[in-house]
C-alpha cells in the first residue's frame, strides 16, 4: 500500500460479463456519490465510448491506464500471465505493486485475479496461498465463510490462519466486536469430524478467538455465527450447493405460483455473492478485490467501496498482526503437518 494521503483504486474496466458498459457507470457512481478516486484500466477506446453517456465535466476528470486484452474465464492464469502481460487485470495489479494505486478491483476471471495478486504482491509470511471467503447465505448475510475454494488441501495451521483472518473481515466489514468463530464439521460435539477438523479444533481452543466449537451445515442459516472456517474443498461445495439449490427452488416457485417477487427473493438469498459485489483476497501483501462476473453497476460500485473500506482500515497490516498473534498462541512453529 502506498503512503499517499489520497487513496486510489485501480479498476479492471474490462472484467466481468459487461465490461465497460458496467464498470464505467460504476466508477462514475463512486466518484460522484462517494468521492472515491478510481482509475480505469483497459481498452481506452472502449472505455471512452461509454463516456458519451455521461456529462463531460465528469468524464474529463477520469483517468485511464491503457491495457491490451483480457483473460477469459477458464483460461490458464499462469499461461495468460506469460502470454498476455499487458491484459487489464495484470496492469491493474501492477499499478498497486508499483505504488501508483492502493488496491485493485476485478470482476473478471477469478483465477487470473488471484494469480495477478499472488504473483505481484506475494503472500504474508507463512501463508502458502491466498484464499477467498465472504458471506454466502442470505439468511445469514453477515456470516463470513473461508475458504470458498482456493485451498482444497489444507493443514490445521492453515485453518487457524483462516480463522484469524475471517475475524478481521467480520470486524472491518460488519463491525463485529468479538466475532464468534465456528469450525464446520459433521457434528457439533468435540471429537466429531475428520483428522483435519479434530486437530484444528485443538489448536483453535488454545487461541484467544471467540471459538464456539464445531458447527453443522444446517446451522449456517441461523445467523448465530460470525465466521465459519473450513477447507476450500468443503467451502466450495457449500457455495455451489447453496447457489444451485436456490436456483432450482426459485424456478420451481416461479413456474408453480408465478410469484416473481418470492422467486427473486429466494434467488438473492441463495446467490448472495452475485449481489454482494466483491471481497478481498486474504493472506496477500496487497489489496485485491475479487468480484462476481455477473456483477452490475450497483454491485461493482459496492466492490469499489469495499476496496476503499479495507484500505482505510489497514487491511494488510491487520491480517499480519492477527496471524502473528494467533500463531504465538498456538505455538505455530511446532505445528508441523504433512
Amino acid at each position: 500500500m502506498t503512503n499517499k494521503s489520497i487513496k486510489l483504486i485501480a479498476l479492471d474496466a474490462m472484467g466481468g460479463d459487461y465490461g465497460p458498459k458496467a464498470t464505467v457507470p460504476a466508477t462514475i457512481k463512486c466518484v460522484t456519490e462517494n468521492t472515491i478516486n478510481v482509475v480505469l484500466v483497459g481498452d481506452e477506446t472502449k472505455i471512452k465510448h461509454e463516456f458519451k453517456n455521461f456529462p463531460k465535466e465528469i468524464t474529463e476528470k477520469l483517468k485511464i491506464v491503457p491495457a491490451e486484452g483480457i483473460v477469459l474465464e477458464g483460461e490458464s492464469p499462469v499461461s495468460a500471465y506469460r502470454n498476455k502481460p499487458n491484459a487489464s487485470v495484470f496492469v491493474a495489479a501492477g499499478l498497486v505493486k508499483n505504488g501508483f494505486a492502493d488496491g485493485f478491483v476485478s470482476m473478471g476471471s477469478s483465477g487470473a485475479t488471484m494469480a495477478a495478486a499472488t504473483l505481484l504482491f506475494g503472500t504474508i509470511e507463512g501463508i502458502e496461498r491466498g484464499s477467498v471467503g465472504g458471506p454466502v447465505i442470505g439468511y445469514s448475510p453477515e456470516m463470513v465463510i473461508i475458504d470458498l475454494g482456493s485451498n482444497v488441501d489444507t493443514r490445521p495451521n492453515q485453518l487457524v490462519d483462516f480463522a484469524a483472518i475471517s475475524c478481521e473481515v467480520s470486524k472491518i466489514i460488519f463491525n463485529k466486536k468479538n466475532p464468534k468463530v465456528g469450525l464446520l464439521s459433521i457434528g457439533s460435539e468435540k471429537g466429531k469430524g475428520n483428522l483435519l477438523v479434530k486437530e484444528t479444533y485443538e489448536l483453535l481452543s488454545k487461541s484467544s478467538l471467540n471459538f464456539i466449537g464445531n458447527i453443522e451445515a444446517n446451522e449456517l442459516f441461523d445467523s448465530k455465527i460470525d465466521a465459519v472456517v473450513c477447507d476450500g474443498f468443503v467451502g466450495n461445495i457449500v457455495l455451489k450447493l447453496t447457489e444451485g439449490l436456490g436456483k432450482v427452488i426459485s424456478n420451481e416457485i416461479l413456474e408453480s405460483t408465478n410469484n416473481k417477487k418470492l422467486s427473486d427473493k429466494i434467488y438473492k438469498k441463495t446467490n448472495l455473492l452475485e449481489f454482494f459485489g466483491g471481497g478481498p483476497i486474504y493472506g496477500l501483501n496487497g489489496v485485491a478485490i475479487i468480484g462476481h462476473g455477473k456483477s452490475n453497476v450497483s454491485t461493482i460500485s459496492n466492490a469499489i467501496k469495499t476496496s476503499d473500506m479495507v484500505i482505510e482500515n489497514n487491511w494488510v497490516e491487520r491480517q499480519r498482526i492477527a496471524i502473528k498473534k494467533i500463531r504465538s498462541e498456538i505455538n505455530w512453529q511446532g505445528c508441523i503437518y504433512g
